[in-house]
């Protein structure tokens, strides 16, 4: 695997030395049963595929339970006009290498469950992502705890949305857009409302959202952001640099304590970590 055991953390932790999550991992690759595409024998395939009506409202139903307002704003209710699903042969086994991996090192280390996500020194329990708590039986019984995998949104304009079904999210234009906060990586928000605020409306009058499976592996947890160093406001957490180090995989920027806000954010600086399985079309109903 190429991990080594570290005694640097609260308590210890395995360190995946290799910053790319080991990709070049032998695995046997199994695609997702509900998916049209699923014969292992092809060498590639990358389809799109639309989402019938069951699964549109399982999306839908995600879409509502994760919106909610930190300002008192009336917010609009995101109405899921189409649904797309991504099927990639080679995104995919890219991806399963990547939770093998972090699967095999965070069973390692002695934490149980692996999916609960503590703060790295005090220890305490944070909550699961909101799209954890509001989805359908079905959609969780796909998820892989043992790597801390979760879907998450990612809002961002059509023309980006459809480069990262096509080619994958590009780490290094990421922040170029929007600020990067916790340094460079992707941006995912557990609220819906959160992720609709950077999605831009198109010609058509449509926005578009992604919901995204992320590897989340052992998440760091900030709750500072910024500190004022030498008369300047410095930004404490480096994404990149602290995956980098291998000991953790992800980021949780907690914006209740550093904005007084009451959504959280993840940052991920791999995209092997990342599969952004749906893209959806949706139209803003004013409530």
């Amino acid at each position: 695997m190429g991990c080594a055991i570290s005694g640097r953390y609260r308590s210890n932790s395995v360190t995946i030395t290799n910053p790319r999550r080991l990709i070049e991992h032998e695995i046997d690759i199994e695609f997702p049963t509900y998916w049209v595409h699923k014969d292992s024998s092809q060498d590639y395939f990358h389809e799109i595929v639309e989402c019938g009506p069951e699964e549109k409202l399982d999306l839908q139903d995600l879409l509502d339970g994760t919106m909610f307002s930190v300002t008192g704003e009336k917010l609009p209710r995101l109405h899921l006009e189409k649904a797309i699903r991504l099927e990639d042969s080679e995104m995919w086994s890219t991806y399963e290498r990547s939770v093998c991996c972090l699967s095999e090192a965070r069973n390692q280390e002695g934490e149980a469950p692996p999916s609960d996500i503590r703060t790295p020194w005090g220890g305490s329990i944070c909550e699961k992502p909101l799209t954890w708590k509001v989805m359908s039986r079905a959609m969780k019984m796909r998820l892989r705890l043992e790597c801390n995998e979760a879907y998450l949104w990612h809002g961002t304009d059509r023309k980006s949305a459809e480069n990262i079904i096509g080619h994958h999210f590009d780490i290094k234009m990421a922040g170029k857009a929007n600020a990067k906060a916790l340094g460079r990586g992707a941006y995912f928000a557990e609220a819906a409302s959160l992720s609709d605020k950077y999605s831009k409306q198109a010609s058509d009058g449509m926005h578009v959202i992604l919901l995204v499976r992320a590897a989340l592996g052992r998440v760091f947890v900030a709750k500072t952001y910024t500190q004022w160093r030498g008369g300047k406001l410095r930004r404490l957490v480096s994404t990149s640099k602290l995956v980098g180090k291998g000991a953790f995989d992800s980021v949780l920027g907690d914006r209740k304590y550093a904005f007084n806000m009451d959504v959280r954010e993840y940052v991920l600086a791999n995209n092997t970590q990342l599969y952004p399985e749906y893209m959806i079309f949706y139209s803003r109903q004013e409530s």
